[in-house]
């Protein structure tokens, strides 16, 4: 495959070292308690799915598209931001899901677009943590109708099977509203959590990044990202 974005994920999979970001997390050496799961944390259910399911309703807001990079807000029935979802295309787009990608591009919703055409999707774990609060995201506190909090971030790379054929589609970042996912939750739908706490230091590069674009203000974003 010559998705060249996907190179970043091989680099997340590596280093265990640390890195100053403003996240917080249990210690790795604290004993696991048993996290009581509900029919809602299904890991087989995509985001959209949960949200309807949870809040009675579903809908997607678009608030930046490049080539290169989208930020989305995934609300519920009464429009309260409980997703906010950074996607990071390839550079690539394989013949195989250009009209899927299309779609997307047009403001579709990534995992219905590709489970409406017949893909298996699959996620594939780089991070689970906390983001501690921040006054920087005053509008992103505002869409999610909450004071300042703490937010459950997921990153994973989105992959689609279909005949055989496997292609990793983006890397997503999912920070969810506090009545939505918290981090007990994140570990109810991912059964091995453990191995994707820990805060190393491409992925605390890469969550500097993801906290800038929580500041909703996207005028110094450079041509194509």
């Amino acid at each position: 495959m010559r998705i060249k974005v996907y190179l970043f994920t091989l680099a997340l999979a590596t280093s265990l070292l640390s890195g100053k970001i403003g996240y917080a997390q249990r210690s790795d050496h604290q004993p696991s308690a048993t996290i009581p799961c509900d029919s809602i944390l299904s890991s087989n259910l995509l985001n959209s799915e949960r949200i309807a399911s949870k809040f009675g309703g579903y809908g997607i807001d678009v608030l930046y598209s490049s080539a290169r990079l989208r930020v989305s807000s995934l609300y519920d029935g009464k429009h309260i931001t409980r997703t906010l979802a950074i996607v990071d295309y390839p550079t690539v787009i394989d013949s195989a899901f250009s009209k899927e990608h299309q779609v997307i591009l047009r403001g579709g919703s990534i995992g219905s677009t590709f489970k409406a055409q017949g893909w298996k999707i699959e996620k594939k774990n780089i991070f689970l943590g906390e983001l501690s609060t921040d006054t920087d995201w005053s509008r992103l506190y505002t869409l999610m109708g909450i004071p300042p909090s703490r937010l459950s971030i997921w990153i994973y790379v989105f992959y689609i099977r279909k005949d055989d054929k496997v292609f990793p589609y983006a890397t997503i970042s999912e920070v969810y509203h506090p009545d939505y996912l918290s981090l007990a939750d994140l570990k109810c739908i991912n059964k091995d959590y453990n191995t994707y706490l820990k805060r190393t230091r491409v992925i605390s590069h890469e969550l500097k990044k993801i906290t800038k674009l929580l500041r909703l203000d996207f005028e110094d974003l450079a041509p194509g990202k």
